[in-house]
């Protein structure tokens, strides 16, 4: 698949955003920043120096510096090693001539683990090595600018969305009683590296599979050597990356006829995946929404079991903010966020009951004119092993 992205456009775009802030440069260290203004695969700690008008430039380790300029889109690419790469920003802000000016930093605090924050360490070199700069905090902007996702972006998540549907039929087809969950995340493992998936990014786990017990238990379920029981629910959150994009489907089945309690789990988890899922328009804040099913399950007796409501996606780094709640957390959540046209989320749903058991609802769904659209093709309903 070919899509062309106008990194040009995107810059110009990113640099319209830190003139409208009043900024100099950005100092940028969080990954998704990096993956978004480099448009590469960036895995040490880099920074981008993005000037309001000029050229970027990205530090990263001197290892790999040649490969991300021969992949990438910048033709400014340079590697530290005897120097930090703060002393490095410092030496390119001062060449820029912006050492006396706003100089932005991406600080504050997230949920994931790999954010990419500046670190006490960096932001004290950095302040004593420009003493005559203002130094500010553009983490909100840059996140607001992320939400709305570019129509290029869209195409791109459509595909490694496709691509992990198709891993879940993989599952679906292989899966069974007497499999290790290792065995069964190495089945939708080689399907979406078939199909063109570049890494199964999440860190979480990568293919997470839980089976069990371990199905109502954590927010994350990395395989592990457990045995797949019959009568077992079996739950399948697979992940894949294509062109930085980032694809997230979380499905569920039950090793056998589900029993009359479990029948009931599947009941309530279904119903309310559908009103989640019906309650995504233009026009309605995050919070609204999440109130609005969160009050849905308590009013049928499921609060207890229902949590949710989602989570950020969008390119490599991107995968946490906004969380789709009606609780505000700074850096974290933002429930009185407008959706609006081009906006994406994982629209995510855990319904568990320790005993009995646990399901998942991961998908990415982009907000359009009149309503939603669900990127996945993959249905809500478990599948059922009959073997």
């Amino acid at each position: 698949m070919q899509v062309h992205i106008d990194f040009q456009k995107r810059l110009a775009r990113f640099q319209s955003m830190l003139r409208e802030q009043g900024v100099d440069v950005l100092v940028g260290t969080r990954l998704k920043t990096v993956t978004h203004i480099s448009g590469g695969f960036v895995p040490w700690r880099s920074v981008v120096i993005v000037p309001a008008q000029g050229e970027i430039q990205l530090i990263t380790v001197n290892m790999d510096a040649p490969r991300i300029l021969a992949e990438g889109w910048l033709e400014n690419v340079v590697g530290y090693g005897r120097h930090s790469m703060i002393e490095m920003a410092v030496r390119r802000i001062r060449e820029l001539g912006l050492h006396t000016g706003r100089v932005a930093v991406e600080d504050g605090y997230s949920w994931y683990l790999p954010e990419g924050m500046i670190t006490r360490h960096e932001y004290a070199t950095l302040e004593a090595a420009l003493p005559e700069a203002e130094l500010t905090n553009l983490t909100k902007p840059i996140d607001h600018l992320m939400l709305i996702k570019e129509p290029e972006q869209i195409a791109l998540m459509r595909q490694a969305t496709a691509i992990t549907d198709a891993a879940q039929e993989a599952v679906r087809r292989s899966a069974r009683p007497g499999m290790a969950e290792t065995e069964i995340a190495g089945i939708a493992e080689q399907a979406a590296r078939d199909l063109g998936s570049e890494f199964a990014w999440t860190f979480t786990g990568g293919q997470e599979i839980a089976s069990g017990h371990r199905t109502w238990t954590g927010a994350c379920t990395p395989s592990t050597r457990k045995v797949v029981q019959r009568g077992e629910f079996l739950l399948v959150d697979l992940h894949a990356m294509y062109e930085m994009m980032l694809g997230d489907v979380s499905h569920n089945a039950i090793m056998g006829k589900p029993t009359a309690e479990q029948q009931k789990l599947i009941d309530a988890y279904v119903e309310s995946c559908h009103y989640l899922t019906a309650a995504l328009k233009p026009g309605r804040t995050i919070g609204d929404v999440a109130g609005d099913v969160r009050r849905f399950t308590v009013e049928k007796g499921w609060g207890d079991m229902i949590r949710g409501f989602g989570h950020g996606i969008g390119a490599f780094g991107n995968e946490w903010y906004p969380s789709f709640t009606d609780f505000a957390m700074e850096y974290v959540s933002e429930p009185d966020y407008v959706m609006q046209p081009g906006f994406m989320e994982i629209i995510a749903l855990t319904c568990n009951l320790p005993g009995v058991g646990g399901l998942r609802y991961e998908r990415a769904w982009v907000i359009t004119e009149d309503g939603a659209e669900c990127m996945s093709k993959t249905p809500i309903e478990p599948w059922v092993y009959e073997g």
